[in-house]
């Protein structure tokens, strides 16, 4: 009988130590399993963050699209604009250098004449003076800038008077 006792003694010891290797596991799984929860927690925190972040990241992108087709279309619009002026540009260019070179011939040839033949300089000169165009009705600049060449012109041409008259 003792070895029955024996047998129940171990077989009793047996089944506390399973239980208290039952109680460590449990307690292992409620720490694995706690710590597992707030992980979880943790994520769907994360991911909610992450939710927002891509919802606002994604507005400003929409945003920031709007924006540059805005600037695009302006910017295109200014092209065209600054291609139109600078063709206005070259024709007025184009324009004052043509009427420049018609210009300045007849003063020149008129400069040299009375160099050339005082006598009858002085009567060339009055013809010259009578024959001269009315000036065409033009643009308030184009008409300042051809006011100024006109006494740019009178101004050289005197000065020949005042040549010829010495010699």
């Amino acid at each position: 009988m003792t070895m029955k006792g024996k047998d129940k003694e171990s077989a009793a010891k047996q089944a506390k130590d399973r239980v208290m290797v039952a109680e460590r596991a449990h307690k292992d799984a409620a720490k694995k399993a706690d710590a597992a929860e707030e992980v979880a927690k943790q994520a769907k925190t994360a991911l909610k963050k992450a939710k927002k972040e891509f919802k606002l990241a994604n507005k400003t992108a929409r945003q920031a699209r709007g924006t540059a087709d805005e600037a695009r279309a302006a910017y295109d619009k200014a092209a065209k604009r600054a291609t139109k002026a600078e063709t206005k540009l070259g024709n007025a260019r184009k324009k004052a250098a043509s009427k420049q070179k018609e210009k300045p011939a007849p003063v020149k040839e008129a400069a040299e004449k009375p160099a050339a033949k005082v006598k009858a300089a002085a009567p060339h000169k009055l013809t010259a003076r009578k024959k001269k165009k009315a000036p065409k009705s033009r643009p308030k600049a184009a008409a300042a800038s051809a006011a100024e060449e006109s006494t740019v012109a009178e101004d050289s041409f005197v000065l020949g008077e005042s040549g010829a008259e010495l010699q």
